[in-house]
């Protein structure tokens, strides 16, 4: 494993913003992907962070995407929208699908949006957590490039799909579920190869079907579906709603986002908000939610344990720390990240 980085979230986050709008983005766009971005890297997700940058600016300068891109409404009702993301950014597909979804939440109790013809969008949580900030229980699912076979299957024919759903907390921490449905994402063992790291058991077989902890070999091979056949019924689920549904690209017929540079992704997106008090007053809800996560937080540790953590907490935790001490970079992401300050002519200011 080469060394590590330490940057400084807000200059990270300027070069993010600088580079993207050096490739054509307006400012909103930019700051939209920018804090998608960071965001994850805050949390320590950082398959999802500033690393997907290169890639992202790489399809955008070989025209699969369209950095200027604004998705518009194609078919809408009082509480549904279908949205059509014009190939751009997947996160601002996703992020204006949500503030759409909240918006008709505000007004109707619920909101539901798709988003088709769009890209890839990041740390899906990001979504979800925006309608909880609203004091709103918020959903997303998205479908991806297929590298997950079915269970049983040699043949990469689902994405790794995640779902994120995210709850407002009381006094308790919030809940923030965001997972992939395969035993990891894709984009943990693209860190590991590039680490020159093992991959834990469990995660992938070879193209052959062998287990294998070789992180290059899984690359070659398949990722395994959490659970086994449970999480290739979760995902097989998410690409209906979030695919099938919308009118966007679904199964093997999405391209690989790392290897395929000759078209567009075409991925979709399927997002809900809804308010808290269409059942029980929120403040209700706190007192019920926070004797639950007490509960939970209260239980006898088992040995090696020493705090029991909700979803969400651990990087919430991540989170505050990287804001004071910023955030850890991989010798080989900042040498992808000196490529693009090359490419952009935007310098890379770390501190």
């Amino acid at each position: 494993m080469g060394k590590q980085i330490t940057a400084k979230f807000e200059a990270l986050h300027q070069f993010c913003v600088n580079a993207i709008k050096a490739v054509g983005a307006g400012e909103e766009i930019a700051h939209i992907v920018a804090d998608v971005l960071l965001e994850a890297d805050l949390r320590g997700i950082s398959s999802h962070g500033i690393s997907r940058l290169p890639v992202y600016i790489k399809r955008i300068k070989l025209g699969l995407m369209d950095a200027e891109a604004m998705p518009n409404i194609v078919k809408e009702t009082l509480c549904t929208a279908l949205l059509d993301g014009n190939n751009g950014f997947g996160q601002v597909g996703a992020f204006k699908g949500m503030e759409l979804c909240i918006k008709k939440a505000k007004e109707t109790g619920v909101g539901i949006a798709g988003v088709r013809n769009t890209n890839h969008i990041g740390m899906a949580g990001y979504y979800a957590m925006m309608a909880m900030k609203e004091q709103m229980i918020g959903m997303v699912l998205a479908n991806a490039s297929a590298h997950m076979p079915a269970w049983g299957g040699l043949k990469a024919c689902l994405g790794t799909n995640p779902i994120a759903i995210a709850i407002p907390g009381g006094k308790q921490p919030s809940v923030v579920v965001d997972m992939a449905t395969s035993a990891a994402a894709r984009g943990k063992i693209i860190m590991a190869a590039r680490r020159g790291e093992p991959i834990p058991p469990g995660w992938a077989i070879d193209k052959e079907g062998r287990p294998t902890q070789d992180a290059n070999k899984a690359l070659e091979g398949f990722i395994l579906p959490l659970g086994g056949p449970k999480g290739y019924g979760l995902s097989l689920v998410i690409d209906v709603l979030a695919g099938v549904l919308t009118g966007a690209l679904f199964g093997s017929r999405i391209p690989s986002m790392t290897s395929d540079w000759t078209r567009p992704l075409n991925c979709g997106v399927w997002l809900l908000a809804f308010r808290i008090d269409n059942f029980v007053e929120v403040e209700e809800f706190a007192i019920r939610f926070d004797t639950l996560i007490a509960d939970v937080k209260d239980s006898p540790l088992a040995p090696g344990f020493e705090k029991i953590y909700v979803p969400g907490e651990i990087e919430m935790e991540t989170r505050e720390e990287r804001l004071r001490s910023g955030i850890p970079l991989d010798e080989e992401v900042m040498q992808e990240l000196k490529n693009v300050s090359e490419t952009t002519g935007v310098p890379l200011i770390t501190y």
